[in-house]
């Protein structure tokens, strides 16, 4: 196995890229579970609080307006911001419903009222 081959096989393990389909307006990662960190250049929503059960994580510019295409549609309990600008998460499709402003550099659990209720997901 040639060092190219190498990088690309340990760098699949920590983060799965999803493949663009119709309902997807982002290029996605899946966060598995165990992994609390959010890479560079991504916003990542996690499942469970203190950024645990893993989750999805949306490359900087790119936004979701319906958050039910990757199955996770009422499911975040934590966020991380690392995409080097401002996202907001909405209650609502389509971004729409209560508007919740993502700070860059951020690591948050959100208000147990907030709690899985995220629709959808857009720089603002």
């Amino acid at each position: 196995m040639n060092v190219r081959h190498l990088t690309l096989a340990v760098a699949t393990t920590a983060a799965l890229v999803l493949p663009a389909t119709p309902g997807h307006a982002a290029d996605t990662i899946e966060i598995p579970a165990g992994q609390t960190s959010c890479p560079d250049g991504y916003v990542c929503l996690f499942r469970d609080y203190d950024f645990q059960g893993g989750g999805y994580g949306v490359r900087s510019g790119d936004s979701l307006p319906w958050l039910g295409d990757l199955g996770f549609n009422d499911q975040m309990s934590s966020w991380a911001n690392d995409s080097g600008r401002t996202y907001c998460w909405y209650s609502d499709a389509s971004f729409a419903g209560e508007r919740h402003v993502m700070q860059n550099g951020y690591r948050v659990n959100v208000l147990p009222r907030e709690n899985d209720t995220a629709s959808s997901l857009a720089p603002c």
